[in-house]
């Protein structure tokens, strides 16, 4: 009789390891090198990637050079500048059929501000891009530095009715709004 874990022949002894497929011992170490060639990237991305140009430093205007109280428009601050500070003013507005024809004034008193619109209805919450088709001069998305203005048309596909009138930054992000009369 042979022993158990004795192979019953006698030639070595059983053990259920001798079937294993070969270690791969260097398997990690692809695995460990792929991660550190991945985080070599991203920091390389954050830390050596171009700046964007910084606008040029602009003087502060005087209290007879900027805004003033008897300006027109409604005030706004870039959301990432607060240094940078501009006006905006609806100049007229009419519906034309299921569009909204408006004319707007956007004007830069301090710094650098950017400038883009979209609407909503306020009997809903689906917003409302500018579509192409706006009077001349078409205003659409752009900038301004100290001191200079920008008037033109837009033009809204969206429901008649009471709306609101949003001002952006060139990125999308909200800056301030104003009503809409149907």
């Amino acid at each position: 009789m042979s022993q158990q874990g004795q192979d019953p022949y006698g030639r070595r002894p059983v053990d259920i390891n001798a079937y294993a497929p070969p270690r791969r011992t260097a398997g990690w170490l692809w695995f460990l090198l792929a991660g550190a060639v991945a985080l070599g990237v991203v920091l390389g991305a954050l830390f050596l990637r171009p700046t964007a140009p910084v606008p040029a430093p602009t003087p502060t205007p005087s209290a007879s050079a900027g805004a003033t109280s008897a300006d027109p428009g409604m005030p706004f601050n870039m959301p990432n500048d607060t240094a940078s500070k501009g006006r905006w003013e609806i100049l007229e507005q009419r519906w034309e059929g299921d569009s909204l024809v408006v004319k707007v004034r956007v004007s830069c008193d301090v710094g650098t501000v950017s400038y883009g619109f979209v609407a909503f209805s306020n009997a809903s919450t689906e917003v409302y891009e500018p579509a192409t088709g706006a009077p001349d001069p078409e205003i659409g998305r752009g900038y301004l530095r100290f001191n200079e203005s920008i008037d033109g048309y837009l033009r809204i596909d969206m429901p008649r009715g009471p709306a609101t009138l949003i001002l952006t930054t060139i990125a999308g992000s909200q800056m301030s709004a104003l009503p809409i009369e149907s």
